[in-house]
């Protein structure tokens, strides 16, 4: 038989026995499951996310620099959620999304090729910088092709040059949305940019590298005339 002093010990112990219902992200341990179920940790906030588009541009970057400048192996999710490097890269994710960056991972290798600073990496200054390099780079079919896509998204992609304001084709020509090879060879978008204020002007020559895009266009006379046509043909 169990004695009262026996009875008095195991309901002490019982007491304090460590919770039985634990989480499994950070391991903390709970005496009721209604207080694990309401329970919230920096660790399962991140899992919970995973599928957030920001998190998820934003380990697709985090792989790709320690697969680039570390050689290491893939990471997989678990690796982006225990890293201390996880808020950054999802606010870059954040930013990329925001922006509407026209291509995120050619941004990534190019911010990891420049050797920029993690904190410096959603900013307006590394992306301005990014997207006149990666214009250059990039085919006069791509440059098109892009412009397209977001002058169809306009109530007057027919009549994009007429009726956009100077600030607009400023913002995107600064945002990798106009190519150069587009403002510098088309007749519609010379005609807008001769009737744009002066600080729209003043911008878009901010943004093109007139030596390099000058020598590209005299080099590239079937690119050139090819931009005409698909441009000033548009009616």
């Amino acid at each position: 038989m169990t004695t009262a002093e026996e009875l008095v010990n195991a309901v002490g112990s019982i007491g304090l026995t460590k919770g039985k219902f634990t989480c499994d992200y950070c391991k903390k341990s709970f005496q009721r499951e209604g207080t694990l179920l309401a329970h919230s940790c920096e660790k399962k906030r991140r899992w919970q996310s995973k599928l957030n588009q920001d998190v998820l541009v934003g380990f697709a970057s985090y792989d790709l620099f320690y697969r680039i400048e570390m050689q290491s192996k893939p990471k997989e999710y678990k690796d982006f959620v225990d890293s201390q490097y996880y808020t950054a890269f999802v606010k870059f994710g954040a930013y990329c999304l925001n922006i509407r960056c026209i291509d995120q991972e050619a941004f990534t290798r190019w911010l990891i090729k420049n050797k920029a600073k993690l904190k410096d990496w959603p900013t307006d200054k590394m992306y301005l910088l990014f997207v006149q390099d990666h214009c250059k780079r990039e085919s006069v079919e791509r440059a098109l092709e892009r412009f397209v896509e977001h002058a169809a998204e306009t109530d007057y992609f027919a009549t994009f040059w007429e009726n956009a304001s100077g600030y607009l084709i400023a913002e995107w020509c600064e945002m990798g949305k106009i190519s150069p090879w587009i403002m510098l060879n088309s007749k519609r978008a010379q005609t807008a940019l001769s009737n744009m204020p002066d600080e729209c002007f003043a911008r878009i020559a901010n943004s093109i590298d007139a030596d390099h895009w000058g020598k590209k266009t005299k080099l590239n006379p079937h690119d050139a005339n090819f931009v005409r046509e698909m441009i000033d043909g548009i009616t």
